[in-house]
């Protein structure tokens, strides 16, 4: 590796916005953009919604004030149109009010369970038969995964379906307990996914079969998480959690239930929400919860990002190649909750791998960031007593993408981030999934 004396042990070197070291600016490739048909199928619907909100709220109009004179769809103003969406917004708001309060008095309510027996098959299967009641006809299966990926709006923001929201941040799951007289190590398989307000869907950040198990041990039982798939959203209820988790037995009719269940995950509920001057206010936070169920209790450290847009993240070397002898690690992380890190790619102690193109394969690559804070990606190589950091700033943008150069030593590396706004609505068609999404 071509490193001086000086970067023995630890260095951080930062470049800011567009720009290197030495005022150089650096422009990323030409990507051509995507025009997702899922994505289209959302404008045209979103369009036909507007006209009849629009329609609806000329006939409740008309209703309410008989002895005016009614209003005409067509020959509405702008005025008037902005006028009767402030009324039923103001309308609305009240009825939100009285459903999330009666929704948290629901969740509020502790099912009584047999501590003696084993409720986490009853309960799963109850959670998926209520699931399949509710939203089959329009979602699909239980099983499904969501059909909306990363990027959606990175060359068409189509800010009429779009906008920032709040977002889940998933850090990191750990088994931090077994029970039974379970040993360690554990070959562990199955999946782990979240469910949003957006599809409903399996949102996947851990999937393994069971010839491609992860060994944990009691030094180091964190899953390698491979997703979302995209950023989860917290719409109008908090984030599932539906987990599948077996244990990989001498023979498969001898494996055995790790973990299985199906929980609401509401982050940071003690300190994110806050009465200030009569108004909800959200701040970005992270916590971690256990979830005990079969033979083992998870830990999740999550959090939310309120005000968020879409981060997707690519690495390519394009000068040079990454130093013979020395593990890579990537981590980024956003400003609002600095003491958190993303973990993008480890590749423990191997060499980091490379495809032909030059792209470093990243186990995960989509994350929050608050539309008015920073984002910070970092690249660490490490081999024998030599480790060298850097870093990278970015400032979030709504859509399109931000492009700076990298050096770990005679390696030079573009960090590409990706920026996309969350779609408001789904269609309510069903999608069928294509490798163009």
């Amino acid at each position: 590796m071509d490193v001086d004396s000086e970067e023995v042990g630890r260095k951080r070197e930062t470049y800011h916005g567009s720009e290197m070291a030495g005022g150089s600016r650096i422009t990323s490739r030409k990507i051509t953009g995507t025009k997702w048909p899922i994505i289209e199928r959302m404008d045209a619907s979103a369009k036909v919604s507007r006209e009849k909100y629009m329609k609806r709220l000329v006939a409740k109009w008309n209703a309410e004030n008989p002895d005016a004179a009614p209003l005409v769809l067509e020959e509405l103003t702008e005025q008037q149109r902005t006028s009767l969406k402030e009324e039923d917004l103001a309308r609305e708001f009240v009825l939100v009010e009285a459903y999330v309060a009666s929704r948290m008095e629901e969740y509020s309510r502790v099912e009584e369970l047999d501590p003696n027996q084993d409720n986490d098959d009853r309960v799963y299967q109850e959670d998926r038969e209520r699931w399949e009641r509710k939203w089959a006809k329009e979602f699909g299966s239980f099983g499904d995964k969501t059909q909306i990926p990363a990027m959606c709006f990175t060359d068409d923001p189509m800010f009429h379906i779009t906008r920032d929201l709040p977002s889940m941040q998933i850090f990191s799951i750990k088994v931090k307990e077994v029970h039974e007289n379970l040993q360690w190590p554990l070959d562990v398989y199955g999946i782990i996914a979240v469910r949003d307000d957006i599809d409903h869907n399996r949102n996947v950040i851990f999937e393994r079969t069971r010839d491609n198990c992860q060994t944990l041990n009691e030094q180091d039982p964190y899953l390698v998480l491979t997703g979302p798939a995209r950023a989860p959203v917290i719409l109008f209820e908090p984030v599932r959690l539906d987990v599948m988790l077996k244990v990989k037995c001498t023979e498969e009719s001898e494996d055995k239930d790790l973990s299985l269940l199906v929980r609401r995950y509401e982050c940071c509920e003690s300190i994110n929400y806050q009465a200030s001057h009569g108004e909800l206010v959200a701040n970005s936070c992270a916590s971690s919860k256990k979830f005990k169920s079969k033979l083992s209790t998870l830990e999740l450290t999550c959090g939310i990002v309120v005000s968020s847009v879409e981060a997707t993240i690519s690495v390519r070397i394009v000068e040079g190649s990454w130093p013979d002898g020395f593990s890579g690690r990537f981590t980024a992380f956003t400003a609002c909750v600095s003491h958190m890190k993303v973990l993008l790619l480890n590749s423990g102690d191997g060499n980091v791998l490379v495809s032909a193109d030059g792209t470093i394969e990243l186990s995960r690559r989509v994350l929050s960031v608050e539309s008015f804070g920073e984002l910070t990606i970092c690249a660490a190589a490490c081999g024998g007593s030599k480790e060298v950091e850097r870093e990278l700033f970015f400032k979030p943008l709504k859509s399109g993408r931000s492009a700076q150069v990298l050096n770990i030593g005679a390696c030079k590396m573009e960090i590409t981030v990706a920026w996309s706004l969350f779609p408001l609505s789904y269609p309510t068609r069903r999608i069928h999934s294509s490798k163009n999404g």
